[in-house]
């Protein structure tokens, strides 16, 4: 029996969104909450007995220790399913140096602001744009800018010389909007910013030049591990001298290496848990970093893989669990069996000790976990591993540096499964070496692993991460830049020389790809979840089966060495067209390979594929698209596309730099078509 995929809604797929909607679906399966009906003793409630090392100050005295105090605050837009994790963290090593800490959600606050004025949900990961100029601007922050000034006025209550902002792409523009006002209203504030925003080299001119904001007013930033950096800052603030009228002081760098079984645990005294979407759960980290080094992730860089030791981690799920109520965990590390050895030993603790309680986490592919494993594991309360498949074909998996056979993950969603777990998968469309036949391969697990995979996320193509080394060493991944990084792009986005992979190609491969999940569902036996689902995608393709055989017609699809190079030409704008119409030749084949004898049109176009893809990948490309496949494998394909080289963004580089660079690569309407076995053509007829 398919599942009821009309019961989630996924949003664009996200980490929250796709958490939100596996919470959501336990919990139908859970019975009746155990929430502070079953204690599991912990040693804290025997601290004079068994001194634990460390204390935080609000569990014990009634007001805060002496010591240089810092505000910390969490603007919108960011998760609202569990506290902050990196703050509460934070707070806990802070306190047990003796510092006081005050804490500001100001992000749950202004969610529920915009709930109960039935505002438009910005949250949702649908309209994360929103939280971006000019949107931003326009929409979003005349609407939460009482709940800013508001926070403002209850940070500067506080009286801290310090205040802390974590930034993320998604909230930066409201951090800086409540650190001017700040620096405005008191300028000896001491603003230290931090998190991925932060971490950037070109922060400074990003934040100038981008936003319109002065960095001036930005004192500190910490690109490295926050509790090292901040503990370190906080303990020399008085040597650093207040300077307004320069950039902010950087503090860090890779060379961090923090314990994590020295660390005190997250302190979530100060939130109000019941304004979270889930008030019974909290994150957990049991590492940081990852084993492998996947050439297209910047993490290997900056964090050197460490975990927590299996009985570490089990003493801290019991402290959350007695004093919290905790009856879920998100394990926030990028693969909680990094270190196997001690994966596998918590499995066992968790099943000895019981703690009533699920959990789901980030997980790499690994025919270790056999079908017993996946049993141990879902005993344990684990009901979601997600994990980064990216890629069916074994060799951009092995150009990613992932170090994991095709057959591994075909293994693990299998047992997954078996052992009644809803696996998730997370996915990277257009890697650079990633031709059709990749692409094609790719497509094939999908068709394999269709009644295995319970959802999936298959993303908004493959990026260019800073210090990844897809970008540090892009020569050898064949991406056309000249001397430095992003010196040369097509349509604001990397590309292969020769123009054999652009952002046109990827946005057809994505665009099919969820077309064929869709299919695979539809029309087959498919029962994997898009979480990144398009509504109205299905307006702009038809499918129809055309031969007495309804459904899947093979089980599996066998990966072939075809090419599909159909189409060719010499001169570069027409070859830029035809590669992009071999693009068109792979769903054909994939399709009849699937379900046979059938009919399909589809068309693109800006009006067309802007409210679903975002200006990230869609273009001013338009195309129709009509094939037909008979019984005996005769492929009848008619397509006519053009694209206009301009931009979508509000980006200047593609009129400044890239046209006068390589010249106007518009495409004015071509033709192309065939008419021959889908097996055995080769070639196709241009028409211009």
């Amino acid at each position: 029996m398919g599942i009821d995929k009309k019961k989630f809604d996924f949003g664009i797929g996200d980490r929250d969104a796709v958490l939100r909607e596996l919470i959501k679906h336990d919990n139908s399966h859970m019975g009746p909450s155990l929430v502070n009906k079953s204690r599991v003793q912990y040693w804290s409630e025997a601290l004079d007995a068994i001194p634990r090392g460390y204390t935080y100050w609000s569990e014990r005295v009634a007001s805060p220790p002496t010591g240089i105090g810092i505000s910390m605050v969490v603007c919108p837009s960011w998760g609202v399913i569990f506290p902050p994790y990196g703050t509460a963290r934070l707070t806990g090593l802070l306190r047990h140096f003796g510092h006081r800490v005050c804490v500001h959600d100001v992000n749950i606050l202004a969610h529920h602001y915009v709930v109960t004025k039935k505002l438009t949900n910005w949250w949702n990961s649908i309209y994360y744009y929103s939280w971006e100029l000019p949107t931003y601007w326009e929409e979003v922050h005349p609407n939460i800018e009482p709940i800013l000034n508001e926070a403002v006025d209850n940070v500067l209550k506080d009286d801290t010389p310090v205040i802390g902002f974590s930034l993320y792409q998604t909230n930066i523009l409201a951090s800086l909007y409540m650190i001017k006002e700040i620096k405005l209203r008191e300028p000896a504030k001491r603003i230290v910013v931090g998190g991925p925003e932060a971490f950037n080299d070109w922060f400074d001119h990003q934040v100038t030049n981008d936003l319109g904001f002065d960095v001036n007013m930005i004192d500190f930033r910490v690109t490295g591990e926050g509790e090292q950096e901040l503990l370190t800052l906080l303990e020399n603030i008085d040597s650093y001298p207040n300077t307004p009228d320069k950039p902010p002081i950087v503090m860090g760098g890779f060379k961090s290496r923090l314990s994590l079984d020295d660390l005190p645990f997250p302190d979530y005294s100060d939130y109000n848990l019941s304004l979270y979407e889930h008030p019974d759960g909290t994150s957990i980290e049991t590492s940081r970093g990852c084993v492998a080094k996947c050439s297209f992730c910047a993490e290997t860089h900056f964090w050197k893989f460490r975990s927590t030791t299996a009985e570490n981690t089990l003493e801290e799920m019991q402290h959350q669990v007695n004093k919290y109520g905790v009856r879920r965990f998100w394990f926030v590390d990028s693969l909680a069996n990094g270190n196997f050895k001690e994966f596998k030993k918590l499995i066992e603790l968790l099943k000895e000790k019981q703690l009533g309680i699920k959990w789901n986490s980030y997980a790499r592919n690994d025919g270790r976990m056999d079908l017993q494993m996946f049993h141990d594991i879902r005993e344990t309360g684990c009901t979601t591993l997600s994990f980064g498949v990216e890629s069916g074909s074994q060799k951009v998996l092995d150009d990613m540096q992932k170090k994991v056979d095709v057959w591994e993950i075909e293994a693990n969603l299998r047992d997954g499964k078996a052992a009644g777990m809803t696996n998730h998968c997370n996915w990277i469309v257009g890697f650079p070496t990633e031709g059709r036949k990749e692409f094609m391969h790719s497509m094939a697990l999908l068709h394999n692993s269709r009644k295995d995979m319970f959802a999936i996320s298959p993303g908004y193509t493959c990026g260019d991460a800073p210090f990844s080394d897809m970008q540090l060493n892009w020569q050898k991944y064949d991406i056309a830049w000249d001397n430095n990084i992003g010196d040369n792009r097509f349509l604001s986005n990397w590309y292969t020389r020769g123009f054999k992979n652009t952002i046109l190609h990827r946005f057809i491969r994505l665009k099919f790809t969820n077309i064929w999940l869709n299919v695979l569902v539809d029309y087959g036996d498919g029962e994997v979840i898009n979480t990144q689902a398009r509504p109205s995608l299905r307006e702009s393709y038809t499918f129809k089966q055309t031969g007495k055989h309804k459904g899947i017609l093979h089980n599996r699809i066998e990966q072939t060495e075809e090419s599909f190079d159909w189409f060719s030409d010499e001169d570069q704008v027409k070859q830029l067209s035809a590669s992009i119409a071999n693009e068109y030749t792979v769903m054909a084949w994939l399709l009849y390979k699937s379900f046979g004898e059938h009919e399909f049109t589809m068309q693109c176009s800006s009006d067309i594929d802007m409210p679903e893809f975002g200006t990230f990948v869609t273009n001013d490309y338009t195309s129709d698209v009509a094939w037909s496949v008979s019984h005996d494998g005769r492929l009848k394909f008619k397509l006519k596309h053009k694209f206009k080289h301009r931009t979508m963004k509000a980006d200047l580089g593609v009129k400044t730099n890239e046209i006068p660079l390589y010249g106007d690569m518009s495409i004015s309407e071509c033709k192309y078509t065939i008419d021959e076995c889908v097996d055995t053509v080769a070639t196709g007829e241009y028409n211009d």
